[in-house]
């Protein structure tokens, strides 16, 4: 007769995890000549961003903010789906802006598919989480349960797996067979985040998403002829359109990218695609640099 455990394990039936060997990173060889990304036709807006107050008394201006580390969405196993909290925390208390709800998936996951769902969350990366266990002898009536944990970052704009890690943890011996599972998950689950997150801001170093409120762009051509400029220059591998509004003229980009100085963003307004009707001088500019970011990171000023 089966016990609760072996119940429980047939519900939880262990699948295969995703592994890969990780290529290098391509943030670095996508610098200058980084990719555009519009909102696709007939799609709402990926988020709404209030004009900022400086440009609310302008005609025409400029603001650029530092947003922070990189977006990220995640995609879970069934089995790993009461872990979410744990995963989406780690990640948010590392500085990863991250959406607050998960994609659950069950049986293997196909690059496409993530590629697809960072695409439809405005992604710039796609953490999938996957756990499975096994029971392991009975210490009398204490149960043990050894679990294996694997989570990966996909960049969603190429598919490219950036980093992989696999975590087997036993969990706590008890004599609940619930515990004993939960346990064993949530070790193997934690040791395996905490890895992750180390070897993603590695291959993501100095990479941050930056907010460019631009108001007073004339029309959608302008604003295009803006972001390819910005794709172009050194250490931007990726440029978002956010929203246009004609009617008010005011359009918001993110630019991820490396972290800059004022005077290289200043630099680069001055060169933007010059309209009749659109002058931007310094009194139409300002740069907000991320301050707690940058004194958790003083190498960025180097």
């Amino acid at each position: 007769m089966k016990t609760k455990l072996a119940l429980l394990f047939t519900l939880l039936a262990t699948s295969a995890a995703l592994r890969a060997d990780v290529p290098p990173s391509r943030f670095e060889q996508q610098s200058g000549n980084a990719t555009i990304q519009k909102p696709a036709e007939n799609k709402p807006a990926p988020e709404t961003r209030a004009e900022a107050d400086f440009l609310k008394s302008l005609k025409e201006g400029v603001q650029i903010t530092e947003l922070g580390c990189m977006r990220a969405t995640f995609v879970f196993d069934a089995k790993a789906e009461p872990f979410e909290t744990r995963v989406t925390e780690a990640f948010s208390n590392a500085d990863f802006r991250v959406f607050s709800k998960g994609n659950i998936i069950e049986g293997r996951v196909e690059p496409k598919a993530l590629h697809e769902i960072g695409n439809e969350r405005y992604a710039d990366l796609v953490v999938y989480t996957n756990v499975s266990g096994r029971e392991k002898p009975k210490l009398g009536q204490l149960n043990l349960v050894e679990a294996e944990a694997v989570v990966q970052v996909y960049n969603p704009m190429s598919e490219e797996l950036l980093v992989s890690h696999t975590v087997r943890k036993d969990g706590e011996r008890h004599i609940d067979p619930e515990v004993a599972i939960r346990s064993a998950f949530e070790s193997a689950i934690d040791a395996a985040v905490k890895e992750v997150i180390v070897k993603t801001l590695e291959k993501a170093h100095k990479i941050l998403v930056h907010e460019a409120q631009l108001k007073g762009v004339q029309d959608h051509q302008h604003l295009l002829e803006i972001m390819e400029y910005t794709a172009k220059l050194k250490g931007v591998y990726h440029v978002r359109q956010m929203t246009y509004d004609k009617s008010t003229g005011l359009a918001v980009i993110e630019i991820i990218g490396a972290p800059q100085t004022e005077s290289f963003w200043r630099a680069y307004l001055n060169n933007l695609p010059k309209r009749e009707k659109w002058e931007i001088t310094v009194k139409h500019i300002r740069i907000q640099q991320n301050e707690p970011l940058r004194k958790k990171n003083p190498a960025w000023e180097k």
